[in-house]
């Protein structure tokens, strides 16, 4: 019962934080349902997963903010759930209702789903079940290659448990783990996008964006980190069977912290609070006083955390802004039309029923305008849009859009006029 009342409190806390559905979850599935091709047309670094299938978000029914928060909610249900089978711990589950919303829990990304393959993935070694937890790796991995890393140390595992005996069991392992990427790469195929997957997911990654996209941890994360480190480091030391769960917690993050953010530390938070479930509950057998001290410090993190909340109910990239921007691009075009968004939401094409100019979608970030930049810049000069929305506030890691895309702010401000400002952002149409 304890671990439903904490997964009540969870949820609740959940609904009422502010919302942040990425954008990536909206407008890949939008375009992929008109036809356009992934990595050809819509141009990302990141496996295909919930986005480029078929079978994605826009087709399940997840493409507006309440039904994507139920999602969010579903997920986290479904996780707190696995951490329990693991565990047999309500501790588990209230120390998750309080660490996995500190780790911008409430954000719907990529990474806040890998923990459904991992976890399951796990219980499946624990239990021999070979071919099926390397299944679940394998489909981790093409919802996001960051977890690669951890399908290796799985097999390392395998390899070290088993000496002498493991190859059958490694075969077993290791063919499951690569059928969910055999059948990506016979369906990129069929599409003809293979050479362009290749390059957007490994030669851009290790290129341009090993240069661009890199982003360390600032003083403030770092500090916030001291605690759950330092819970991680006494398991390890005081339980010595607690090693292998540290191991999939660290491995399970490792491919994917280069560009550092807390969102991407959700495949580790379920391991985090088993293993902090693992360490108070040792500690409880020796000195309970102690064992509520090492609790304490986890409900005055979150005591601050929630202090520092703000927007409350709200939806990030849903703001009343953004459906009036949506609105207006709507009256002044035709369902079906291209236009050009720059540094807006781009969202807003779904919204307003309309699609990106020249049949190419990439986000403008540096690393990605440096590659694409000219090919869009060519698009404006040869089939200008209708409408342009442009924001001069966007800004990625410091940089000014209006710095590093400056030769496609130039061909708006010297071609089109502006008609209407909202917020920040200005809508300009075509002068000729």
């Amino acid at each position: 019962m304890l671990a439903v009342f904490f997964q009540v409190i969870h949820l609740i806390i959940l609904w009422i934080m502010e919302f942040y559905p990425y954008p990536e979850l909206v407008i890949y599935p939008y375009l992929r349902s008109l036809g356009w091709l992934p990595y050809k047309q819509i141009i990302d670094q990141h496996f295909p997963g919930l986005m480029f299938f078929p079978v994605n978000l826009n087709s399940l029914g997840f493409s507006d903010p309440f039904s994507l928060k139920v999602l969010l909610i579903l997920v986290v249900l479904l996780q707190s759930a696995l951490i329990f089978k693991i565990s047999r711990s309500w501790i588990a589950v209230a120390l998750y209702s309080i660490w996995q919303p500190f780790f911008e829990g409430s954000q719907l990304w990529i990474d806040l789903f890998l923990p459904l393959f991992i976890l399951p993935a796990f219980i499946l070694f624990e239990k021999k079940k070979w071919f099926w937890s390397g299944l679940f790796l394998g489909l981790g991995v093409i919802v996001k290659q960051t977890l690669v890393p951890l399908v290796i140390f799985a097999a390392i595992l395998i390899i070290w448990r088993h000496r002498g005996k493991s190859l059958p069991i490694l075969a077993s392992f290791g063919i499951a783990a690569l059928i969910p990427a055999a059948v990506m790469l016979v369906y990129f195929g069929k599409l003809g996008i293979l050479p362009d997957f290749w390059f957007w997911t490994f030669s851009f990654n290790l290129s341009q964006y090993a240069k661009q996209g890199i982003l360390l941890p600032t003083a403030g994360q770092l500090i916030k980190l001291v605690w759950p480190i330092t819970v991680i480091t006494l398991a390890a030391i005081w339980l010595k069977n607690s090693r292998k769960d540290v191991g999939w917690m660290v491995f399970s993050i490792i491919g994917g912290i280069a560009r550092f953010g807390f969102i991407h530390l959700q495949p580790a938070v379920p391991f985090f609070v088993i293993i902090y479930s693992l360490l108070v509950n040792s500690i409880y057998k020796h000195n309970r006083a102690l064992a509520v001290a090492v609790l304490l410090p986890s409900l005055i993190y979150f005591g601050f955390f929630l202090s520092r909340q703000k927007n409350w109910l709200q939806t990030k990239f849903y703001s009343p802004a953004d459906y009036q921007i949506a609105g207006e691009i709507s009256r002044r075009t035709y369902p079906g039309d291209e236009i050009f968004l720059l540094g807006v939401n781009p969202h807003i094409y779904q919204m307003s029923s309309t699609i990106p100019l020249g049949k190419i979608f990439v986000f403008q970030f540096p690393w990605f305008l440096d590659v694409a930049g000219e090919k869009i810049l060519s698009s404006l000069s040869s089939r200008p849009p209708r409408v342009i929305a442009y924001d001069p506030k966007s800004s990625i890691d410091g940089q000014k859009l209006d710095d590093y895309a400056f030769y496609l702010v130039k061909y708006i401000q010297d071609n089109y006029r502006p008609v209407q400002q909202i917020g920040t952002v200005t809508i300009y149409e075509n002068r000729h």
